[in-house]
């Protein structure tokens, strides 16, 4: 009788351990995906930081930013549409 519940006993640890172990790889696993997702946003990040945008020089202020910032008209460039109706009014043109 004893040898039965000591080897219950046993079964009882080893799945009990079993499990244990299984949690920690899990979590580890969760950590690593977690920490190379985090890696490869701040590669993306900095590899779109280091490319260069063209920029450009607002009509109205003389401002320089990024293109991709930039209102346009078909002719000029503005930092902002304010800047841009300012423009056309100011030299007359019916366009905006």
């Amino acid at each position: 009788m004893r040898a039965v519940i000591f080897l219950l006993f046993v079964v009882l640890v080893f799945f009990v351990l079993r499990f244990t172990l299984n949690r920690v790889i899990a979590i580890r696993e969760r950590q690593r995906a977690a920490t190379e997702n985090t890696q490869k946003t701040k590669e993306a990040q900095n590899q779109a930081s280091s490319n260069p945008q063209e920029m450009v020089r607002c009509a109205e202020c003389g401002v320089h930013l990024p293109q991709s910032e930039a209102y346009y008209d078909g002719k000029d460039t503005f930092c902002s549409e304010g800047h841009m109706h300012a423009f056309h009014e100011k030299n007359g043109n019916p366009n905006n």
